[in-house]
């Protein structure tokens, strides 16, 4: 949210900033790129986090309950997760657990 405030701030005062639309937009995607990795770095985190939790207890299988649930309740809020994909998380999921050779089960 820090971050999307600071981009907020930007954008207003970009309508003073001298020079072109190309300069005054450069800034603002700097800040995008920000919040795209900023967003990518936790769900790297939290998938290894879950990973790891599931290599120490040995697990052989993991399972995912009611995710289409947790989805759509996250959809009403847009301005907390508007660049947050579960698909993605879950994707990292898969690819760790595949690494490490966790069976997956999404329901």
């Amino acid at each position: 949210m820090a971050i999307q405030a600071a981009r907020h701030r930007l954008q207003k005062a970009a309508a003073f900033d001298k020079g072109g639309r190309k300069r005054k937009i450069k800034s603002l995607e700097h800040y995008n790129e920000k919040e795209k990795n900023y967003v990518d770095t936790k769900l790297y985190l939290y998938s290894r986090r879950l990973i790891e939790l599931c290599v120490k207890a040995q697990a052989g299988t993991l399972l995912l309950v009611n995710q289409s649930n947790k989805e759509e309740m996250t959809k009403g809020d847009e301005f907390l997760l508007r660049n947050w994909s579960y698909y993605g998380l879950i994707e990292k999921i898969k690819y760790k657990a595949k690494i490490v050779g966790i069976n997956l089960i999404i329901e």
